[in-house]
């Protein structure tokens, strides 16, 4: 089934109507101003051309929500689109994901403000944006698949416990007024093999040298359970990155997580005691056919 949809008509209104099993909505370019959550599967949103089609909403982690003024509405509630696991098979094309807080000017002490919270198995993107600040793409759970796509913010932008592959993707660091920044902040599950794989990615910044670590360990609530996993191979590293890579999150090494690099260039690509390499033989383990087996992309 195939709905189009113009920027003066609610998608939300339109998902909740949906009784199919399988929809494509054709969204014509535009800004489309809500919160946005898909609890249904195989539905795919497609956008008329790539970086016109752009869902956006400007809540933070710290603020107040607008059902009850006592609460706020925390990291996960702030999300501009919430793919919950019910959406299982949710596919995207040429969508931008927006969360447009104003993080830089504002007094908030909790400025985490999600762009897409994404739970879904299955879930696909190609050509898509992910724009934000601190925790702009909050990849939680089941297998996930961005190609072609450009992702930024400046504090763990990347972040949870999805398995999810990342290729020919741009990780953009936005420069901080102060303090050092971080790309990604994994929260794999202990018994789980394969966290996040970045494969022939491009990670800039315009950002000042050796300000940026590539990432750190989340071990949400510091519960038990937790072995953050991620690989960054094939890919370029800007003079951005700090020289010792990895960094430690509340009190966890990233000495003891699984962090990994292989085959990268470009001056933040360094090799050091700090930084662990796999050998060419290892890599069989972190292919894509491996972390997508039983599932047809």
């Amino acid at each position: 089934m195939l709905i189009q949809v113009n920027n003066d008509e609610s998608i939300q209104n339109i998902i909740d109507s949906i009784q199919h099993h399988q929809v494509v909505i054709y969204l014509k370019n535009g800004i489309y101003r809500e919160k946005i959550l898909i609890d249904k599967p195989n539905i795919t949103l497609v956008g008329e051309e790539k970086g016109k089609v752009i869902l956006v909403w400007s809540d933070a982690s710290g603020t107040l929500m607008r059902e009850d003024s006592a609460k706020t509405y925390g990291t996960s509630g702030s999300a501009t689109v919430t793919l919950t696991s019910n959406a299982k098979g949710f596919k995207a094309e040429n969508i931008v994901f927006k969360n447009d807080f104003g993080y830089p000017k504002s007094f908030l002490k909790d400025k985490q403000a999600v762009a897409l919270k994404n739970d879904a198995d299955k879930s696909l993107f190609i050509g898509c944006e992910f724009l934000g600040y601190q925790d702009t793409l909050y990849a939680n759970k089941g297998r996930q698949y961005y190609k072609d796509s450009y992702i930024e913010g400046n504090v763990d932008f990347i972040f949870g416990g999805a398995q999810a592959y990342f290729e020919n993707c741009n990780i953009f660091s936005k420069k901080r007024d102060e303090g050092v920044g971080y790309v990604m902040a994994p929260s794999t599950l202990y018994n789980q093999e394969i966290g996040y794989i970045f494969n022939n990615c491009k990670f800039d910044s315009d950002g000042e040298s050796n300000t940026i670590f590539i990432g750190r360990p989340w071990h949400p609530g510091k519960r038990a359970g937790y072995n953050p996993s991620a690989i960054v191979m094939n890919s370029y590293l800007g003079s951005h990155i700090k020289e010792e890579g990895w960094d430690s999150m509340s009190g966890f090494s990233p000495d003891d997580a699984r962090f990994y690099e292989y085959n990268n260039y470009g001056e933040g690509s360094i090799v050091n005691i700090k930084r662990r390499v796999l050998l060419k033989e290892e890599m069989k383990n972190y292919s894509k056919e491996k972390l997508f087996e039983n599932w047809n992309i």
